[in-house]
């Protein structure tokens, strides 16, 4: 029975957390936290609206390897928009569009959810994302990647 309780103290715990996650999480178009639960649901619901299809599991397998590599190189860039587009770049030219597509929309909503205002979601991210999946179908390397997103961002 104790085991019960404290279970169920667990998990209305963890949901009123997320009813108040709200107030920790930045709205984009305010550049303050959301002002209610509802907002912040709203937008939540507006992103999710948007989400891409899901890849298959070995490409995303190969998108995380990809992101795990390159990802202190990217974090050193001076511009956020650029690590966006080069890591949309990179992923985009080991496995494909689609791929790099929903794992930035996928990184936003992860930002979204996670009740942390430092972590920033920010839809130009996801767009900047995007930008450089386009350029990885041209690209032929990490060093094509950095160019044109520099020339970008």
């Amino acid at each position: 029975m104790k085991r019960w309780i404290l279970i169920l103290s667990l998990i209305s715990s963890h949901a009123l957390a997320d009813s108040l996650c709200y107030q920790s999480e930045g709205n984009p178009r305010t550049g303050k936290a959301f002002a209610t639960d509802q907002d912040y649901q709203e937008e939540l619901s507006r992103w999710r609206s948007h989400a891409p299809g899901t890849p298959n599991p070995f490409s995303l397998l190969k998108a995380y390897n990809v992101y795990s590599s390159e990802k202190d190189f990217a974090n050193s860039m001076k511009s956020d928009k650029r690590a966006h587009c080069y890591m949309g770049c990179r992923i985009s030219q080991t496995t494909n569009y689609k791929t790099a597509d929903y794992v930035g929309w996928l990184k936003e909503e992860r930002d979204l959810k996670d009740c942390k205002r430092s972590t920033h979601y920010d839809e130009e991210d996801y767009v900047a994302t995007l930008r450089g999946a386009t350029f990885g179908e041209s690209q032929k390397d990490a060093k094509g990647c950095l160019q044109a997103c520099k020339q970008v961002y």
